[in-house]
C-alpha cells in the first residue's frame, strides 16, 4: 500500500492576516476559504467530536508526502519491515523511529518520499526543513493500493483509494464524500 499524505498549506500572505490588527482567525477563515478549511477540520466539533468534512475542503489541500508501505531494506528483529497501517503511517510523521542521539530517522528516510524542502537565513546560516508538519488533525491519508500487491491492474487504483481524515483520536473514512470528486480522481492519477 502506498500512503499519499495532503495537507492545508497556509501561504504567508494568509499567515500575515491573521497576524495583523485587520485579521485573526475568524477574520481570515471569512476571508480566505483556505483558511476557513483549515479551521474547520483542525477540531473536531458537536457531540462526538468528529470533524465535519466537507466536499469543498479537498481543494485546499495539497500532497506534501508519499509513505511506501513495502518492504524497503530494513528489519526489525527477524521480520522485514512494512508499514502495515495508517496507526503506523501516524507514528513515522510523529518521529516515533526519530534517534535522538543521531538525530537520524531511517524508519522515515526508508520510506517517506515526495516531499519538498524549504528554506530560510538565521544568523547567517541557512537552515532548511520539510515543507510539511507531522501529521496532524485535519489532514487526510489517501490508501492507494499498488498494482501487483493490492491490484492487479492499473484501472483498479481509483475505484480502490479510500480516504481517512485524521482525528483528534483515530480516523475517519470519507472516501464517499470525495472519492468522486475530480480533483480527488485527479491527484490520484497523478500519483500513478
Amino acid at each position: 500500500m502506498q500512503y499519499n499524505i495532503y495537507q492545508i498549506k497556509v501561504t504567508d500572505e494568509i499567515h500575515n492576516f491573521v497576524n495583523s490588527n485587520e485579521g485573526g482567525h475568524s477574520g481570515a477563515a471569512k476571508k480566505y476559504p483556505l483558511y476557513h478549511a483549515k479551521m474547520e477540520t483542525m477540531h473536531g466539533r458537536g457531540d462526538d467530536r468528529k470533524i465535519n468534512f466537507k466536499p469543498e475542503y479537498f481543494s485546499h489541500y495539497t500532497k506534501v508526502c508519499e509513505v511506501d508501505g513495502r518492504y524497503n531494506g530494513l528489519r526489525n528483529g527477524d521480520m522485514d519491515y512494512t508499514v502495515k497501517s495508517k496507526n503506523e503511517v501516524f507514528a513515522i510523521l510523529n518521529q516515533q523511529y526519530l534517534d535522538e542521539d543521531t538525530m537520524e530517522d531511517i524508519v522515515f528516510d526508508s520510506h517517506v518520499s515526495g516531499f519538498t524542502m524549504k528554506s530560510f537565513v538565521r544568523d547567517g546560516k541557512t537552515i532548511e526543513y520539510r515543507n510539511m508538519h507531522s501529521l496532524s488533525v485535519g489532514d487526510i491519508i489517501a490508501e492507494v493500493p499498488q498494482v501487483g500487491y493490492e491490484v492487479s491492474d492499473i484501472d483498479d487504483i481509483i475505484p480502490n483509494t479510500k480516504y481517512f481524515i485524521v482525528e483528534g483520536y483515530g480516523f475517519t473514512d470519507i472516501t464517499d464524500i470525495i472519492q468522486d470528486l475530480d480533483v480527488a480522481v485527479n491527484r490520484i492519477k497523478e500519483a500513478v
